[in-house]
């Protein structure tokens, strides 16, 4: 007798994660997909269970959220139809929006007011409590795929232009600028120069894309150390305490100290990992969290070995 494979649901693919948002308290996450679709999940006492069902939400399947950005229970989202900034309900519901004449792929709350990027090198400041766009930059020559704050007046962007560029929010001035691609070491032409992902921790910048995943002391002139991920191109990479965790389209996480030393190589049961939360609601064991394609999450404990897996497309 011949055994019958049932064939995997292409959707499964196309309906991957493109980011977790996490609820003030860490008990519950929406993921938001590639397909505009979004899924709730509880999380039970700090625990991620895989007997956990994601529940799909209705009424909210236009807006693909690309990235988030959390502050004293406030959210700012990125949108493929603006920025949104709303409370947790909101998410769950239907988030408004308050920019809404592009696609924008990253926000990070600066202060009291937002920093997002966009297409078109497009960068704005929105006042964070009335969403009133307060300032517009021309900030690169293709779109911005991310921005990150470094402290209450200074953030780092970067993108398809393959520059990160360190501005000063109160002058709009550009204070520094590197290009990852042009250091021999992290250099992969064939792979180009774009930046897909970025992380701040004071002085230190760490960032990848068609370069391989750098990282840089901003008070040097050069990067400092090489985090070596092979073929894989970086989609999300994390400053976590003592520790760098990256992730792209392969089923890998790379674990790295601050002298860029790689920790471990964790292997996942994704093909690819677009986003990564830490969730310490249960502090003796953090969960790391990961998703991307096909459509499951994958939880780690104590940031290092792979538990178990939730799916969450029926």
């Amino acid at each position: 007798m011949v055994a019958q494979i049932k064939p995997v649901k292409k959707e499964s693919y196309f309906n991957y994660v493109d980011c977790f948002i996490t609820a003030p308290g860490q008990d519950k996450l929406v993921l938001s997909t590639y397909l505009c679709k979004k899924y709730l999940v509880d999380v039970k006492n700090g625990i991620l269970s895989s007997g956990i069902s994601p529940c799909p939400l209705a009424g909210i399947t236009k807006q693909r959220i690309f990235k988030h950005s959390e502050r004293k229970g406030v959210y700012a989202l990125a949108t493929n139809s603006g920025v949104s900034i709303c409370k947790w309900d909101n998410i769950v519901e239907s988030p408004g929006t308050c920019q809404s004449d592009t696609s924008f792929y990253s926000v990070d709350w600066i202060g009291d007011n937002v920093i997002a990027g966009g297409d078109c090198g497009k960068l704005i400041e929105i006042d964070g409590s009335t969403g009133t766009v307060l300032s517009d930059y021309a900030a690169h020559s293709g779109s911005v795929n991310v921005v990150r704050g470094r402290d209450h007046n200074t953030f780092v962007s970067a993108g398809f232009d393959g520059t990160c560029r360190i501005w000063d929010r109160r002058s709009q001035a550009v204070e520094q600028d590197f290009t990852p691609s042009s250091w021999q070491p992290a250099r992969r032409s064939k792979l180009g120069g774009h930046i897909t992902c970025l992380d701040v921790l004071d002085d230190w910048v760490v960032c990848g894309g068609g370069p391989n995943l750098s990282l840089w002391y901003l008070k040097e002139e050069s990067g400092i150390a090489l985090l070596d991920m092979g073929d894989s191109i970086p989609s999300v990479v994390r400053f976590m305490q003592d520790t760098i965790i990256a992730a792209g389209n392969s089923p890998y996480l790379m674990h790295w100290g601050l002298s860029g030393k790689l920790k471990y190589k964790v292997t996942s049961k994704l093909e690819s990992v677009k986003d990564i939360i830490v969730n310490t609601a249960v502090r003796e064991q953090p969960l790391l969290l990961a998703a991307g394609a096909p459509s499951e999450i994958n939880v780690f404990l104590d940031l290092g070995y792979l538990s178990h897996t939730v799916p969450f497309l029926v």
